[in-house]
């Protein structure tokens, strides 16, 4: 299988890029910039997850849904996106660019969500919410390459990813607080809510800067047939990277074993976000 190009042809191509156009040799303010903006997508689209867990009860009664199972789709529709996008999203970065993928997709969240809140039936609330976990879910294969885009050291690297997974671990409980809140008014305004914070985000993800370093050379006509030649073509691409995970889970244990404790940790985190409304609001009658 063809890789993408990372590793040594990733490198080949900034060498030849302007200091000021080099991924590699941003400043440390354009690089926390880079950082703060990876967090702040990354951080919507995980609250987006669990967003509306404690707002089943309301959503049940305004749209007359009395099978709880059907609820369950509310959240569980959001992951299916989580699976789906970040097999779009990672080759298309790579073809289109970071930023594009980054912004459009944030916007896309943005804009799936205010659907959310202006839903006329539960059938089109669940359609939204599986397109807004497909474009959410692109951070989770993008975000992790911009910043080894603009890091080459390892230390550096390492602590903007561990600020990326406390994002993705401490943000999701947050989800149901507000949830449970805003159902004091509408069980509506808990999606307005998700479309505000996203909102005041919006500018500082809109300033983020492409850290693709083929894209840059192409953009600023650095050798662009080098740079294409270095990107092989949509389709085989494609091919690579739908084959990968099942290749790489049959010729890897800890590939395949790994995976199957993080989708056990995943279940187990979102079951909890179905289980509170339940247990404190239908058993313990909280409210």
């Amino acid at each position: 299988m063809a890789p993408s190009p990372t590793g040594n042809e990733w490198l080949d191509a900034t060498f030849e890029l302007p200091d000021n156009k080099n991924p590699l040799k941003f400043s440390r303010r354009k690089q926390a910039q880079v950082v703060a903006a990876g967090i702040a997508i990354i951080a919507n689209s995980a609250l987006g997850s669990s967003l509306p867990s404690g707002a089943t009860s309301d959503i049940a009664k305004a749209f007359s849904v009395t099978n709880r199972l059907q609820l369950i789709l509310i959240n569980s529709l959001y992951m299916l996106g989580f699976a789906i996008g970040p097999l779009i999203f990672g080759p298309l970065s790579e073809h289109l660019g970071r930023r594009p993928v980054l912004v459009g997709t944030y916007l896309g969240y943005m804009i799936f969500t205010f659907c959310c809140a202006v839903s006329p039936n539960f059938t089109a609330l669940l359609i939204f919410r599986l397109l807004c976990g497909v474009a959410a879910a692109a951070p989770n294969a993008v975000v992790g390459p911009v910043f080894a885009d603009i890091f080459d050291h390892p230390g550096p690297r390492g602590r903007a990813t561990a600020y990326y997974m406390c994002a993705t671990a401490m943000v999701p409980p947050l989800g149901p607080i507000i949830s449970g809140y805003a159902t004091r008014h509408s069980w509506r305004l808990t999606f307005w809510v998700g479309v505000g914070i996203s909102g005041v985000f919006l500018p500082l993800v809109c300033c983020l800067p492409e850290t693709y370093a083929p894209i840059i050379r192409k953009k600023h006509r650095v050798d662009p047939e080098a740079a294409e030649k270095q990107q092989p073509s949509f389709a085989r691409e494609l091919k690579v990277i739908f084959s990968r995970p099942f290749v790489m889970a049959a010729r890897e244990p800890v590939v395949l074993f790994t995976s199957l404790y993080l989708a056990l940790v995943y279940a187990t985190l979102y079951l909890f976000f179905q289980a509170y409304p339940i247990i404190f609001q239908g058993l313990r009658r909280f409210t």
